[in-house]
């Protein structure tokens, strides 16, 4: 009887079709989540992934692409993708997060398909003023696949398809503008980085009534006062207090000779 010996090798872009995949949506409404789920998809079938995040962005982990709720992994930090096309060549997926703040997602999307790699980006579609972000607009024909995912507006608990800036501080702007994508003006505008310091997810009704902050507070100090099997948290814990301290006197009381606590 013969033995046949199968080996693992990486999957190369040779004589495959390229591809963009885009993935869209408001802050907080899972697009890294989805991103990373893609890319370990393809991961654990031998393909060789790039994964580049935005440098400015280290919010939570220097060197890897992140969730809000701490899901990390690892990715190539840049501000330029350009920089990166020695590396992207030796790889059949690219997966790339907040891709709206890279001045050149278009051309190196475009490029790369072109060539037989899968794109996968993650991005905000839509600025805080709900105004599309230019370069992932211009992404969107050239596109096979794109999807819009939506989160929980933090005011109504509805649907939310947008984000709302609850800060005004100054932004940073592109440190290397150019003819194609030369709005410096307008990006200084709206790359703030943050998360739900800086940033919250709204419905349409919510982002036009222009709800103030302090109700989205007092919405939050409500959640964490709701009733559980009708008790509030404040009367739950002072029960659990209670009746530690009732468990505390009996084990007092039946350690003196000749007393029985029921």
């Amino acid at each position: 009887m013969s033995c046949i010996h199968m080996s693992w090798a990486p999957i190369s872009n040779e004589n495959h079709h390229g591809q963009i995949q885009i993935i869209f949506g408001p802050m907080f409404s899972g697009k890294t989540t989805e991103l990373m789920r893609r890319l370990k998809r393809y991961q654990i079938a031998k393909h060789n992934c790039l994964i580049i995040k935005y440098a400015k962005d280290v919010r939570f982990d220097l060197e890897g692409i992140a969730t809000h709720d701490s899901q990390v992994l690892s990715a190539i930090p840049t501000t330029e993708l350009k920089k990166l096309k020695e590396k992207a060549m030796q790889c059949s997926v690219i997966g790339i997060d907040e891709g709206q703040f890279f001045p050149d997602t278009v051309e190196f999307a475009e490029e790369m398909a072109n060539k037989g790699k899968i794109i996968v980006v993650a991005a905000l579609d839509g600025t805080y003023m709900r105004t599309g972000f230019t370069n992932m607009l211009s992404l969107v024909p050239l596109a096979e696949s794109v999807v819009k995912l939506t989160a929980v507006c933090v005011i109504c608990y509805e649907p939310a398809s947008f984000t709302k800036r609850t800060t005004s501080e100054t932004a940073l702007e592109w440190s290397t503008p150019n003819d194609w994508f030369s709005m410096t003006s307008y990006c200084s505008e709206v790359e703030v980085i943050g998360g739900s310091d800086k940033y919250i997810a709204v419905c349409r009704r919510c982002h036009k009534m222009g709800v103030p902050f302090k109700e989205i507070q007092a919405n939050e100090e409500r959640c964490t006062k709701k009733l559980t099997n009708g008790v509030s948290t404040e009367k739950r814990e002072a029960g659990d207090v209670e009746a530690k301290e009732n468990v505390q006197v009996k084990e007092n009381v039946q350690m003196k000779p000749g007393i029985k606590v029921n």
